[in-house]
Order: structure tokens, then sequence, then C-alpha cells
């Protein structure tokens, strides 16, 4: 929609009074409610602190609270389970969630609340004659790329949705349609064009939080490949009526993900685990964009700590084993058992992928003496069909940890985990490329078999003298030939690769391969392990439900119509 007298849910009406009050240091002398984005935005500093945040706004939507939107897209995968038999958590995990369910109204509205404040950002900046032309284009482009990123988000998870281009003002309208998928699309890309375009963004890494252009060039591959692969698989309304064919996608895709492959000066660290340790977040040359958080209280994650290593008896120092170990989480999350076969090509190849050693727990560890003593593991063989029930409950994901060791311990609350999360890093690239190379071409060409290998070379991890292992002593996990690929494969690596980062619903949802994942990791017959393939229905569970109080509300029922069969 593109007109001065937009308007939105109320509860985005906030936005402004939101984004104004996280700049409070600037308001020290006079009332918050003296202030609107016509008389606070005056100048280069009140627009950085704006930009500021927006940022930090984007953080919610990973935090954990009451209705926490995060487990929608993490959950009800073949990656990650709630062992659990309530809750959101549970509603997600096992598709049961209604329209009423309270966080995918949250997610709606943290979304669109993130879509006001970079609207307001980007009107401001427009009409300032005190910035410079680089100024200008920097803030523009920075309000772009988030509100790309958060577009993006949204038409993946609810297919046609509202748009709003320009700052709400005036009364409320609860007439606005939704706009067709193509069309949001066309303000994704036009968003991630001009935030991409030379002389806009800078292209050296920040460091700081801030995306630069090789981080809107990446993700504006990511969505032409999203829009192919979606076409292609059709599975989700909307996608046919993009103009382009799937050919001129993949290609567009490609050529996109192959300039910052080349160019972007991004490379995969030599060490898998490297990428996620807290000493190396946002200064590593693999990381493209994160969002940012601290060990300082109030701006850390919670997020973190629904994974980890939980403990068996004993406590730490008088608190609970999960609050001080550094690889110890509350473990709500776990993996999906037979999840932990992706990283078995073979029953002789024994974590020859150190990805699986980093990623995924198969002990609990016990506690005595006041400390982590010993470990007690799931597997009997390499065979996940056979497990100790009792301990599989209790392992979980040891992805994002504080230190290198079980035995290491480190104090922290809930809410001051340090940890970013990494929205964009170049082994996606890598994998992204290789999709693309492989769609476009019908098989995959040596230009895509040496970025999904670099990916896979890394993966074997470096022997006691620092260098690389070589195929040869991975007997079962060997690079990949062109005959190996296919488009479940690739799907595969990404799982092995990009787990637990908060991308398998949207790779899952856009190839049309949730029955066929979810069915690849359905629990052995003779146990009582439960997990996300028993409810997932394919007629309506690629999208999820427009949140029904958008729906009671809407003055434009012709054009603001619930999801199909919810």
């Amino acid at each position: 929609m593109k007109s001065d007298n937009i308007k939105v849910w109320m509860p985005v009406m906030t936005a402004l009074i939101l984004l104004v009050s996280s700049c409070s240091k600037f308001l020290e002398e006079e009332p918050q409610t003296q202030y609107t984005a016509n008389n606070f935005f005056v100048d280069k500093v009140t627009l950085d602190a704006g930009i500021v945040g927006m940022y930090s706004s984007a953080k919610d939507l990973f935090g954990v609270y009451t209705n926490t939107p995060l487990f929608m897209t993490e959950l009800g995968t073949d990656e990650a389970m709630f062992k659990g038999t309530s809750g959101v958590r549970f509603n997600f995990d096992r598709h049961s969630f209604s329209v009423s369910e309270g966080a995918i109204y949250e997610y709606w509205i943290r979304h669109y609340q993130i879509v006001a404040r970079a609207n307001i950002l980007i009107d401001a900046a427009s009409k300032l004659s005190v910035l410079t032309e680089a100024e200008r284009n920097i803030i523009i482009g920075e309000a772009k790329f988030i509100r790309a990123f958060v577009y993006f988000r949204l038409v993946q998870a609810f297919g046609e949705i509202p748009l709003i281009e320009l700052p709400i003002t005036g009364d409320f309208d609860y007439g606005l349609p939704r706009s067709p998928v193509s069309e949001v699309y066309k303000l994704i890309r036009s968003d991630l064009d001009f935030a991409s375009a030379p002389n806009v963004l800078p292209t050296a890494k920040t460091n700081n939080g801030h995306a630069n252009a090789w981080a809107a060039k990446a993700l504006l591959g990511k969505v032409y490949l999203t829009m192919a692969s979606a076409k292609e698989a059709n599975k989700v309304p909307g996608y046919q009526a993009i103009s382009e064919s799937t050919t001129e996608l993949y290609t567009r895709a490609w050529e996109l993900l192959k300039d910052v492959k080349d160019n972007s000066g991004a490379a995969l660290l030599p060490v898998y685990g490297d990428v996620f340790k807290i000493e190396n977040k946002n200064v590593n040359t693999e990381s493209l964009f994160e969002l940012q958080f601290s060990a300082i209280v109030p701006y850390g994650t919670q997020w973190t700590k629904e994974y980890g290593m939980i403990s068996s008896g004993g406590t730490i120092n008088g608190n609970p084993a999960y609050h001080t170990n550094s690889l110890i989480g509350q473990c709500n999350l776990v993996y999906v058992p037979k999840f932990y076969k992706y990283y078995k090509p073979s029953l002789t190849a024994p974590d020859y992928d150190k990805r699986r050693v980093w990623n995924l727990t198969d002990s609990l560890v016990n506690i005595a003496n006041n400390a982590p003593s010993s470990l007690t593991y799931i597997w009997s063989t390499y065979n996940p069909d056979r497990y100790n029930q009792t301990v599989l409950g209790r392992c979980g994901v040891t992805k994002y940890r504080w230190g290198n060791s079980w035995r290491e311990t480190s104090a922290y609350l809930y809410s001051n985990c340090p940890n970013n999360v990494i929205v964009l890093r170049f082994a996606d690239v890598l994998l992204m490329f290789a999709e693309a190379d492989y769609k476009k071409n019908g098989t995959i060409s040596e230009e895509g078999l040496e970025a999904i290998n670099g990916v896979r070379q890394r993966a074997r991890g470096l022997d006691a003298n620092g260098t690389p292992v070589t195929p040869d002593k991975t007997p079962g996990f060997n690079n990949y030939t062109a005959g190996d690929i296919t488009i479940n494969e690739i799907l595969m690596e990404r799982a092995r690769e990009l787990c637990f980062e908060f991308q398998r619903w949207f790779d899952l949802a856009r190839t049309g391969k949730f029955e066929y994942f979810l069915e690849l990791t359905r629990p052995p017959s003779n146990t009582d392990i439960v997990n996300t393939s028993t409810r997932f229905d394919p007629s309506k569970n690629y999208l999820f439900p427009i949140p029904q109080s958008e729906i009671d509300l809407s003055t434009n029922k012709d054009n603001f119509k619930q999801n199909p069969n919810y």
C-alpha cells in the first residue's frame, strides 16, 4: 500500500513510542510524549540512535518470553523437538497450534513493529537536508535491509500479508488487504537492490552488528533461491504468480551468491566450532550478519539456554547445574533422535564429521562433589535406533556454549547469555550457491561442487599438525561427486551444517520437503519416542495461520481471509 494515510493494527502504533524510548539518553530534559518522528529525528546523531533501536527490536524475534515466537520455526522440523506434553513448545513441535496461539500473534506483531520503525527512519532520512548523500544512503540502506529481512520472514511464514511502506499516520484503518506474495517479494527485492547497490552501504565488515552491502547481497540471493524453490515445489499458494520462471530465479540467485562467494572477502574458518565461540562473534571471517546480544543484563539472550546437555544429580555451588556448566542447558529443545544419523554416512565412520561432535551431545553430565564428574552415553553402537531412552530425554544441543569442555563452568543468569544470532554466514552462501548451480543447470558444475565440498572438507576438521584432514582418512565420509548431488542431499548437508540456526523450517517449507524429511526421521515403531512427523498436515502446515485476532478486527473480510484449512 502506498498512501500517506496508511494505518495498521493498534499495537504497531506503539512502535514510534518504543523507538523514541530506546534512545532515552537524548531525552532527559523533556517528556518522551512530546517527541514524534518529525521533531526527534533532526540530524545524523538522532537517526543513528534510531537505527540502533531498530536493530535492538529485531533481537526480540529471538527472545524467550511469554508467548515467545522463537519456537515457531525451530520446532516441528526433522532436527529439533520438544519432549514435554503441553505448552507453546509442544504446540509447535506437534503442529497442534490453533489460530489463536499467542506465539503466532507475537511473531506477527513483533515483525510489524520492526517494519514500523524502519518506515519511520526511511521517511525521516529522506527528508532531512542536513545529511550528506552518503549519510542518507547508509541510514536508508540499513533500514531497508532490516525491513526486507522482516518482510521475508513474514511472507515465508504466512504467505500473503499486508504491506506497509510508509509511516503510520491518522486514524486506524482495519481495511488493509493481504497483498499477493509476488507483491511482497517485489518490495523485498527493491529494498535489497537498494541496500546492495554501489555507494550505499559499506563493503567492509563492520564488526558492530550493522549490515553491510555483502550481507544485503547474500540475503537477496537467499530471497531469489526461496522464490525459485517455492515456485518449483508448488506447496505454498501465491508463488506461481511470480512472473519469472524458476530457471530465471535460480540464475539470479546464482549470480548474486557467486558475487558474494568470489568478491566479499568472507571465508570459512578452519574449525567449524570456532564460528560459534563467544570470543569470535562479529570478528570472524565467516560471519556476514549477526544480531547482537551482550552478557550485560538485560541485553543478553535466553534462547541458547533452551538447548544444552542437562545434568543428572547434584548442584554446583548450590545452584542447579545447568546454571553453571558451559555446555549444560535446560534441554527444553532436544534433537530428533534420528537426526543424529544425519552425521553417520555409514556405521564405519565414527564421528568423522566434527560438526556432530560440536553440535549434538550424546550423553548427560553426572554431577558429583559439586562438579561435573562423568558422562553417561545414549548410544551403545553407532546405530541411532539403539539407545538408552532415559538418557536420550536428557541429551540436547551443544552448538552454543560458553567454554570448550563439559567440565568448564561459567556463572550466568537465564537472561545474560551473550551468544549472537548469526543470521547470515559464508557456509550458508556456499551451500546456497551449490543449490542454485545444481538447479539452474540440471546438474552441478565443478564450481558448484567446489563450493559444497569446501563446507564438507571443513567438517573433517584438522589433524594434530593443524592440517585439514583429507578424504582418504575418513572412509565413508568422502567429497561429493556430481552423481551424489540431489536436492535431498543438499538439504541434508544444510541440516548438518546449519542446524539450530533458525534455518530448517524455512528450508523445508520453500522446497516442499517437510513430508520427506519428517518421514525419514520417524521413530521406530517399537518405541515411545515422539517427534513432529506424526501430526504435520501438508494441506495447511506449509504456512502458519493468520492470527485470529487480526481476522476478527479486519473490516475487509473478502481480502483478509484465513490461510487454507485453518
